[in-house]
Protein backbone atom coordinates (compact mmCIF):
# COMPACT_ATOMS: atom_id res chain seq x y z
CA UNK A 1 0.00 0.00 0.00
CA UNK A 2 2.76 2.45 0.94
CA UNK A 3 4.77 1.46 -2.11
CA UNK A 4 1.81 2.48 -4.26
CA UNK A 5 1.53 5.81 -2.46
CA UNK A 6 5.24 6.50 -2.84
CA UNK A 7 4.96 5.65 -6.54
CA UNK A 8 2.03 8.06 -6.85
CA UNK A 9 4.05 10.78 -5.12
CA UNK A 10 6.96 10.17 -7.48
CA UNK A 11 4.73 10.26 -10.54
CA UNK A 12 3.03 13.44 -9.37
CA UNK A 13 6.33 15.20 -8.75
CA UNK A 14 7.57 14.16 -12.17
CA UNK A 15 4.29 15.24 -13.69
CA UNK A 16 4.41 18.64 -12.07
CA UNK A 17 7.97 19.13 -13.23
CA UNK A 18 7.26 18.35 -16.82
CA UNK A 19 3.61 19.02 -17.48
CA UNK A 20 2.49 22.59 -17.67
CA UNK A 21 -0.78 21.69 -19.39
CA UNK A 22 -2.58 21.01 -16.11
CA UNK A 23 -5.19 23.50 -15.02
CA UNK A 24 -4.62 25.31 -11.71
CA UNK A 25 -7.45 23.22 -10.19
CA UNK A 26 -5.79 19.98 -11.32
CA UNK A 27 -2.43 21.13 -9.96
CA UNK A 28 -4.00 21.96 -6.59
CA UNK A 29 -5.75 18.58 -6.43
CA UNK A 30 -2.47 16.82 -7.19
CA UNK A 31 -0.69 18.84 -4.48
CA UNK A 32 -3.35 17.89 -1.92
CA UNK A 33 -3.22 14.20 -2.86
CA UNK A 34 0.56 14.26 -2.81
CA UNK A 35 0.58 15.77 0.68
CA UNK A 36 -1.85 13.13 1.92
CA UNK A 37 0.27 10.32 0.42
CA UNK A 38 3.43 11.72 2.01
CA UNK A 39 1.70 11.93 5.41
CA UNK A 40 0.54 8.32 5.14
CA UNK A 41 3.97 7.15 4.03
CA UNK A 42 5.66 9.18 6.80
CA UNK A 43 6.06 6.33 9.29
CA UNK A 44 7.40 3.99 6.61
CA UNK A 45 9.83 6.72 5.53
CA UNK A 46 11.00 7.21 9.13
CA UNK A 47 11.50 3.47 9.55
CA UNK A 48 13.47 3.32 6.29
CA UNK A 49 15.68 6.23 7.42
CA UNK A 50 16.40 4.47 10.72
CA UNK A 51 17.27 1.21 8.95
CA UNK A 52 19.54 3.05 6.51
CA UNK A 53 21.36 4.84 9.35
CA UNK A 54 21.90 1.51 11.14
CA UNK A 55 23.33 -0.13 8.03
CA UNK A 56 25.50 2.87 7.17
CA UNK A 57 27.00 2.85 10.68
CA UNK A 58 28.33 -0.65 9.98
CA UNK A 59 30.46 0.54 7.07
CA UNK A 60 34.14 0.84 7.88
CA UNK A 61 35.09 3.64 5.50
CA UNK A 62 38.78 3.44 6.42
CA UNK A 63 38.99 -0.26 5.52
CA UNK A 64 37.10 0.35 2.27
CA UNK A 65 39.16 3.34 1.17
CA UNK A 66 42.61 2.29 2.31
CA UNK A 67 42.81 -1.20 0.89
CA UNK A 68 46.24 -2.13 -0.46
CA UNK A 69 46.43 -1.05 -4.10
CA UNK A 70 47.02 -3.51 -6.93
CA UNK A 71 47.51 -2.83 -10.62
CA UNK A 72 43.85 -3.76 -11.24
CA UNK A 73 42.51 -1.37 -8.60
CA UNK A 74 41.37 2.12 -9.33
CA UNK A 75 44.42 3.99 -8.14
CA UNK A 76 44.00 6.00 -4.95
CA UNK A 77 46.20 9.09 -4.71
CA UNK A 78 46.73 11.17 -1.59
CA UNK A 79 47.08 14.95 -1.99
CA UNK A 80 47.92 17.75 0.41
CA UNK A 81 45.54 20.68 0.37
CA UNK A 82 47.98 22.62 -1.84
CA UNK A 83 47.50 20.00 -4.57
CA UNK A 84 50.85 18.22 -4.24
CA UNK A 85 50.95 14.43 -4.01
CA UNK A 86 51.69 13.21 -0.48
CA UNK A 87 53.80 10.15 -1.33
CA UNK A 88 53.59 6.66 -2.76
CA UNK A 89 50.07 5.42 -2.02
CA UNK A 90 51.03 1.92 -0.94
CA UNK A 91 53.61 3.28 1.52
CA UNK A 92 51.04 5.74 2.81
CA UNK A 93 48.43 3.00 3.29
CA UNK A 94 50.93 0.72 5.01
CA UNK A 95 51.92 3.47 7.45
CA UNK A 96 48.29 4.17 8.33
CA UNK A 97 47.91 0.82 10.14
CA UNK A 98 44.18 0.95 9.44
CA UNK A 99 43.55 -2.37 11.18
CA UNK A 100 44.39 -0.58 14.47
CA UNK A 101 41.93 2.28 13.96
CA UNK A 102 39.00 2.35 16.39
CA UNK A 103 35.74 3.69 15.02
CA UNK A 104 34.09 6.33 17.21
CA UNK A 105 30.52 7.59 17.23
CA UNK A 106 31.57 11.24 17.04
CA UNK A 107 34.48 13.62 17.15
CA UNK A 108 35.05 15.10 20.64
CA UNK A 109 34.25 18.81 20.90
CA UNK A 110 36.98 21.40 20.55
CA UNK A 111 39.75 19.29 19.02
CA UNK A 112 42.34 21.22 17.04
CA UNK A 113 42.63 20.32 13.35
CA UNK A 114 46.25 19.51 12.54
CA UNK A 115 46.39 18.52 8.86
CA UNK A 116 44.08 17.32 6.11
CA UNK A 117 44.46 15.34 2.92
CA UNK A 118 42.34 14.97 -0.20
CA UNK A 119 41.85 11.42 -1.37
CA UNK A 120 41.44 11.10 -5.11
CA UNK A 121 40.76 8.05 -7.25
CA UNK A 122 41.31 7.45 -10.94
CA UNK A 123 38.15 7.48 -12.99
CA UNK A 124 36.91 4.31 -14.57
CA UNK A 125 38.56 3.65 -17.93
CA UNK A 126 36.03 4.32 -20.69
CA UNK A 127 35.45 2.17 -23.76
CA UNK A 128 38.31 2.69 -26.21
CA UNK A 129 40.68 4.13 -23.58
CA UNK A 130 43.65 2.35 -22.10
CA UNK A 131 44.19 4.87 -19.29
CA UNK A 132 42.00 7.40 -17.58
CA UNK A 133 43.54 10.84 -17.24
CA UNK A 134 40.84 11.97 -14.84
CA UNK A 135 40.66 11.46 -11.12
CA UNK A 136 37.95 12.42 -8.69
CA UNK A 137 38.13 13.71 -5.16
CA UNK A 138 36.35 10.97 -3.22
CA UNK A 139 37.07 11.85 0.39
CA UNK A 140 38.76 14.24 2.75
CA UNK A 141 40.80 12.93 5.66
CA UNK A 142 41.35 15.34 8.56
CA UNK A 143 43.75 14.66 11.41
CA UNK A 144 42.95 16.18 14.82
CA UNK A 145 44.74 16.43 18.15
CA UNK A 146 44.61 13.47 20.54
CA UNK A 147 44.80 10.91 17.71
CA UNK A 148 41.45 11.47 16.00
CA UNK A 149 40.90 11.23 12.27
CA UNK A 150 37.73 11.92 10.31
CA UNK A 151 36.95 10.63 6.84
CA UNK A 152 34.31 12.55 4.93
CA UNK A 153 33.05 10.91 1.76
CA UNK A 154 32.51 13.80 -0.61
CA UNK A 155 29.51 14.77 -2.66
CA UNK A 156 31.18 13.69 -5.90
CA UNK A 157 30.76 10.13 -4.62
CA UNK A 158 27.38 10.52 -2.96
CA UNK A 159 25.62 12.74 -5.47
CA UNK A 160 21.85 12.38 -5.16
CA UNK A 161 22.23 9.68 -2.48
CA UNK A 162 21.59 12.32 0.19
CA UNK A 163 17.97 12.39 -0.93
CA UNK A 164 17.58 9.02 0.78
CA UNK A 165 20.66 8.79 3.03
CA UNK A 166 21.40 11.72 5.35
CA UNK A 167 24.82 13.32 4.75
CA UNK A 168 26.07 12.64 8.26
CA UNK A 169 26.18 8.96 7.34
CA UNK A 170 29.07 9.70 4.97
CA UNK A 171 31.45 10.85 7.71
CA UNK A 172 33.36 8.46 9.95
CA UNK A 173 35.49 9.26 12.99
CA UNK A 174 38.35 7.11 14.23
CA UNK A 175 40.84 7.14 17.04
CA UNK A 176 44.22 6.12 15.64
CA UNK A 177 47.50 5.02 17.24
CA UNK A 178 49.83 7.83 18.31
CA UNK A 179 52.45 6.83 15.73
CA UNK A 180 49.87 7.15 12.95
CA UNK A 181 48.90 10.65 14.12
CA UNK A 182 52.60 11.60 14.25
CA UNK A 183 53.22 10.12 10.78
CA UNK A 184 50.31 12.04 9.24
CA UNK A 185 51.24 15.29 10.96
CA UNK A 186 54.87 14.94 9.82
CA UNK A 187 53.67 14.54 6.23
CA UNK A 188 51.64 17.71 6.58
CA UNK A 189 54.61 19.84 7.71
Amino acid sequence: MYGKKIAVVSMVVLGLCGCSSLTPEQQEQIKQETGAAIEQAGEVWNQAQTAIAEEMSKIDWAQDIFQPQTAEDKKLTIYFNDGTVAEDTNTFIENLQVSKWQKQTQLPEGLQEKVSFDLRQDATVQLGDTVSNTNYKIAKMTVYADGYVSLQILESMTKYMDIVIPKENFTAVYQVPEEVEQYLCALGQ
